[in-house]
Formats: structure tokens, sequence, C-alpha cells
């Protein structure tokens, strides 16, 4: 029997662990929770990751795979968008308390965590996940990418990978919309949205 095809997640891996050396140089007073636990959520999403790979995509752990993607990643979207919240609060409401330079280091890795939060998301979400898209079954892509036109100057049978995700999720938060990949679906619309209003609000503060 010829083991099932997965797609790589080493772009993923690396990312979630810049996320996590974000989330460790961020000034102590911008912390939520404590660092250990975003160490744990690394466990809880790297183990699945590594044993997807290791048995070929097998079943029960794609499954809990996909869930600790979407409760991990979930997790580190919610808590950036409240540490958004929080030092915006602090700008209006008590701004005498505020530090510049530790509000300029919380400001820009706020930003970054933005953009690699909603890489890893996009990569999850459009069409159905990595290992769908590598099956080439997708007839209905959440991004429409400029090589997946019939007549684009690319490789046959190209499709989108974590680079892909990453690139849009940098243009979304500099440019507050997409440049290149344009949302077709109404999730994958919202999940813009949320990228650019987070960044604008960052940028603000």
């Amino acid at each position: 029997m010829t083991p099932k095809r997965t797609a790589p997640r080493w772009g993923a891996v690396a990312i979630v662990f810049a996320i996590v050396a974000l989330i460790a140089v961020l000034p102590e007073r911008y912390r939520i929770l404590p660092n250990w636990v975003s160490y744990l959520e690394v466990a809880i999403l790297i183990v699945p990751m590594a044993l997807v790979s290791l048995t070929h995509g097998k079943a029960f752990w794609q499954r809990a795979e996909r869930l600790a993607e979407f409760v991990v990643i979930g997790g580190a979207l919610f808590l950036n968008a409240a540490n958004v919240v929080i030092v915006a609060y602090n700008v209006v409401e008590n701004p005498g308390t505020l530090q510049p330079i530790p509000l300029f280091y919380t400001s820009v890795g706020i930003w970054t965590g933005n953009i690699l939060i909603f890489a890893l998301i996009y990569w999850l979400v459009d069409s159905g996940g990595p290992d769908r898209r590598l099956d080439g079954k997708v007839l209905y892509p959440d991004f429409n990418f400029p090589a997946m036109e019939e007549d684009a100057p690319v490789a046959p049978n190209w499709r989108p990978e974590i680079v892909d995700y990453l690139f849009l999720a940098f243009t979304t938060t500099t440019a507050f919309s997409p440049t290149e990949a344009m949302p077709l679906t109404s999730r994958a619309k919202f999940l813009v949205m949320i990228q650019s209003g987070i960044s604008l609000i960052t940028i603000a503060v």
C-alpha cells in the first residue's frame, strides 16, 4: 500500500517557534500569561504535526493535529488581539504610566505576531488545509492566487505553500487589504478584515 502523501510542516513549525520567541521578548507588563503557557502550547501543536508526518497522514493524528491547530492558533490570535486592546487602553487612559521604549517594542511584537499568526491561519483554513490542497481535489479555494490562473508562468500543478501565506499575511498587515491573493469566501474575507483591523490599531498606537 502506498503511504499517503502529507504536506510539509517545517515552515509552519518555524513560524510557531517565531511566535513563541516574540512572546518571550515582550515586556513583562504586557504579557497576559506566563511564558510557560506558550511553551506548552508549542508542544501541544508540534507533537501531532510530527506524528502526522511520521505516520504518513494517519487519520487519528490528522484529526488531533487539526484540533490542536485551531485551539493553539486561535488562542494565540486572541492573546495578540487582547494585547492590542490593553496597549490602546493604556495609551488613552493611562498615558503617564507608559514608557516609550517598552511600548515601541510591544507594538512591533504585536504587529509582527499579527503577520505570523495569520500566515498560519490562512495556511490552515484555505481549501481545507495543506493536505487537501496537496491532493489537488479542491474545487472552491478560499483565496485566489494569481499563480492559480491557467496562463500563469509557474510550474505545473502549482499550489500555495506556507511562504505564499506568509506573504499574503505581510501584505495584508502593511496595506490593510490583500494585494495579491483575493479572498473568495466569507470566512476568508472575515479573517482579512480582522487582520487589517488589528494592524491598523497597532500602527495607530
